[in-house]
């Protein structure tokens, strides 16, 4: 065999192995639990994944220095640079949690009075008792200006209540301010 024979045979047989595509695989978890659907990237490229159920993930890259990015919504990003030669490299992350921080929630409630530019009524508790009777609340009601009540079905708590001129649906009727 003489050298221009053994050349071209030595390409052929060690071609496909350079051409082949090495891989980046591994898992991503953060305290002994997988991550699923965290994003996987090779930086500087639109090369990228997502782990699977048990957290593993593979990418296929070429040959050459990588910084991969691993990050999970929720969880701090980490960032390994990987070198990829000709075989597959496997690299795991483990993620820390990263809480945000909010600021104090502070919840205000307001009744309508005097001041408010609503028209309300309120029926005290003395009124609601002298009106009770066996009726329904709606029908108590019935006697309260621009207020129309009707029963429906004849049934307890079927009385249906209608406020200058909306019905039940757009009226907000609260005991003790709860609806």
């Amino acid at each position: 065999m003489n050298k221009r024979n053994l050349l071209s045979w030595l390409v052929v047989v060690f071609t496909p192995i350079f051409l082949m595509g090495q891989s980046i695989s591994g898992t991503i978890s953060s305290e002994d639990k997988p991550l699923v659907g965290a994003n996987i990237v090779i930086e500087g490229s639109d090369i990228g994944t997502v782990s699977s159920v048990d957290g593993a993930f593979s990418v296929e890259v070429p040959a050459g220095e990588h910084n991969v990015v691993a990050s999970f919504i929720g969880y701090s990003s980490t960032t390994k640079v990987v070198v990829v030669d000709s075989i597959d490299v496997v690299v795991d992350f483990s993620l820390g949690i990263d809480a945000i921080a909010m600021t104090a929630l502070e919840v205000l409630a307001s009744r309508a009075d005097e001041t408010t530019p609503v028209a309300y009524t309120t029926v005290d508790k003395a009124e609601m008792e002298i009106r009770l009777g066996s009726q329904d609340i709606p029908m108590i009601l019935n006697t309260t200006p621009s207020v129309y009540a009707t029963n429906q079905g004849g049934g307890a708590g079927d009385a249906r209540i209608n406020v200058r001129g909306f019905n039940q649906r757009n009226v907000a009727v609260m005991i003790n301010g709860v609806p």
